[in-house]
């Protein structure tokens, strides 16, 4: 990944780039959600399903942990599209 100082953007008073500082915010709400959603929504469906069925635990760490590799997928295809958005610039 390319620096933030490679960007030409004006600066604040302070000195930091409001600019590169409300992308890497935004990068890092939209990185926040990839990896709570899949997880919390694959345990929420776990453990319904071994209440129901009787199971426990079993339901809930298993989907527990495909939530985990889906949230890792998803991690992986931000990154691949912010290096993308950055070699373009």
């Amino acid at each position: 990944m390319k620096q933030a100082a490679a960007h030409t953007t004006t600066k604040s008073p302070r000195g930091n780039n409001p600019v590169i500082l409300s992308t890497l915010g935004k990068d890092l709400a939209d990185t926040a959600w990839r990896i709570a959603v899949p997880v919390i929504l694959a345990a929420i469906i776990g453990i319904v399903l071994d209440k129901n069925i009787g199971t426990a635990p079993w339901f809930t760490l298993a989907l527990t942990v495909v939530g985990f590799i889906l949230a890792g997928l998803l991690v992986k295809k931000q990154l691949a599209a912010v290096e993308k958005r950055e070699d373009k610039s």
